[in-house]
């Protein structure tokens, strides 16, 4: 009896690890697929932009400003040439897509993100960014709404000014608003220069926190006979902060005086250029 005990009771502690083996794996394979399950939900949330999402993977975001027709998704390409020429679904097409600059990132996002798009004189793409030269304009219109695929966001236009990307129309100068990094040590460079070109002055305060929207495109005005300049014309926007209302006091709203303007534009109107001897400021580079 003592022989037969001495025999089961290793072979029952044996049973016992087996079955606690088993046991516990079960445990973490469920374990296993509770979190598989768990991940597989928190990254396949609906987008209210999935149609877009699914027509073409390169979208970024959604760009809405009332009072014009810009109304469109927002792609980003591999670089910046490609939706010069093609449309949201990558087909070839003449007034292309509203892309956002390749140098941009549009998950961290960076302190300064631009967009781009053609204007063609009508109401299609940017072309209607072009309204906002006139303050009357603005005072109606101060805010845009551009949102990322999962969340609705609106920005304050702080600034609105003309430039050139040509260096030869601003006496061997281009002022770099497309850089996105012009926060931290470059922002009171930034914010000065751009204070100074702002064709009105707004009740929109910016810091160095702030994240900022800039959208560019073609502007005409300085063009000439057979002449086309390389000029364009700016919006500049920031977010609007958590806890803070959307509205804009627009009844502070005023004309700059005298705006920064490129030398072709004050040569072309006859204005005298009293920042023509203006120190350049270039961005430091991250």
């Amino acid at each position: 009896m003592k022989k037969s005990a001495g025999i089961i009771i290793p072979v029952l502690l044996i049973a016992v690890c087996i079955f606690a083996v088993f046991y516990f794996h079960s445990k973490a394979d469920d374990a296993y697929s509770t979190t598989k399950n768990a991940d597989t939900v928190s990254t396949s949330e609906a987008s209210k932009y999935q149609s877009y999402i699914d027509r073409n993977n390169d979208f970024v975001g959604y760009i809405k400003i009332d009072g014009t027709d810009i109304d469109y998704p927002v792609v980003q390409g591999e670089d910046n040439e490609f939706y010069l020429t093609h449309n949201f679904d990558k087909k070839e097409e003449e007034r292309g897509a509203i892309y956002m600059s390749t140098e941009c990132n549009p998950l961290s996002e960076d302190f300064n993100t631009v967009l781009y798009g053609h204007n063609w004189l009508d109401t299609t793409m940017f072309s209607e960014l072009v309204k906002y030269d006139d303050i009357e304009f603005y005072k109606q219109h101060p805010v845009i709404h551009f949102d990322t695929a999962y969340e609705d966001r609106q920005w304050k236009i702080f600034a609105v000014f003309i430039t050139n990307a040509d260096e030869n129309e601003d006496n061997g100068y281009v002022f770099n608003y497309v850089y996105p990094h012009l926060g931290g040590d470059n922002f009171n460079g930034y914010i000065s220069e751009v204070n100074k070109r702002t064709l009105y002055k707004t009740d929109v305060d910016v810091n160095s926190g702030d994240k900022i929207l800039t959208l560019s495109t073609c502007y005409r005005g300085m063009d000439t006979g057979d002449y086309r300049a390389d000029a364009r014309i700016v919006v500049a926007a920031r977010l609007v902060r958590n806890g803070e209302r959307a509205n804009v006091n627009t009844l502070k709203t005023v004309k700059n005086s005298n705006p920064k303007y490129p030398q072709r534009y004050c040569d072309i109107m006859g204005i005298d250029n009293r920042y023509s001897n203006d120190e350049y400021w270039y961005p430091y580079e991250n």
